[in-house]
């Protein structure tokens, strides 16, 4: 039988570690897969809504905007599609966003009695958020479709273009949430950070209003990493113009990056993190 010791020092080279991760998600994906459906039945088995609590969030927020809109209690013109279908479309990506940022602290977190008792592949850990995501995505979508349909949007070629954006818009956020991920789990002012910041986020995102192009808020939205995604997704669904290809190209370039480096930090600190955390 191999021991391996784990202690607080790395002295793995950056080509070993980054095989290590490779490894961690071939050797972990049975244990992925397993720890899903778990936690997919723990869920909803004690809720009496179930899997409508996927949506029904998004749902009652863009509910809420459609009111005051129709209310005039506020006014937002000159959106590209009607703005119904805008807003829900704006509010469903925009909650797979947050879910994406928040899930892989959430799962290390919350597997962390596991971890300092059992050794297993810690990458089967974000294996199983992305199984996570991907139901999200179906379940968000066997909704947004037939209502987008019945606003006269209906399902066409576009849906299947629009599904590779969902999923680079989720890569986004994934890929933010992993960076962070390290610092989140050694220090709990992170999450409560960012679920006090992330509400006051989505109103500094074209989520229930169109883009802006100019002001203050024009040239926050230009460095928003959700906009070009939002507005890829929204084009496709609603059939209007995008212009924002070569934002989109560099937001992808960058999560790239946070993801390759939030692998790395987490193969680097996870072993530390354990060793306090049992301590």
């Amino acid at each position: 039988m191999e021991n391996k010791i784990y202690t607080s020092s790395h002295n793995e080279t950056f080509s070993k570690t980054f095989i290590g991760i490779f490894k961690g998600f071939a050797v972990g994906r049975d244990l992925a897969y397993r720890l899903f459906l778990r936690d997919f039945k723990a869920s909803y088995e004690a809720s009496l809504l179930g899997m409508l609590w996927v949506f029904l969030p998004p749902l009652a927020t863009a509910g809420v905007w459609i009111f005051l809109n129709e209310q005039k209690v506020i006014n937002v013109r000159d959106t590209p599609m009607a703005y119904p279908a805008f807003t829900l479309c704006g509010t469903m990506m925009w909650s797979l966003f947050t879910e994406s940022l928040t899930k892989p602290m959430q799962r290390y977190k919350g597997a962390m009695g596991m971890m300092v008792k059992l050794n297993f592949p810690r990458e089967a850990l974000l294996l199983t958020t992305f199984y996570d995501l991907l139901l999200s995505v179906f379940l968000k979508l066997i909704v947004l479709i037939p209502i987008l349909w019945i606003l006269g949007y209906p399902p066409g070629p576009n849906c299947l273009l629009a599904f590779p954006s969902i999923l680079g818009l989720v890569f986004m956020g994934l890929s933010i949430g992993i960076f962070i991920a390290p610092f989140g789990i050694l220090f709990n002012d992170i999450s409560r950070f960012i679920n006090l910041a992330l509400p006051f986020l989505m109103y500094l995102t074209p989520v229930v209003y169109p883009l802006s192009r100019t002001g203050l808020l024009g040239k926050f939205q230009a460095i928003n990493p959700v906009t070009p995604w939002l507005e890829r997704i929204r084009s496709l669904l609603g059939g209007y113009e995008f212009v924002l290809h070569s934002t989109l190209i560099l937001w992808f370039v960058i999560a790239l990056f946070l993801f390759i480096a939030g692998l790395i930090a987490m193969r680097i600190s996870l072993p530390i993190i354990i060793e306090r955390s049992g301590s």
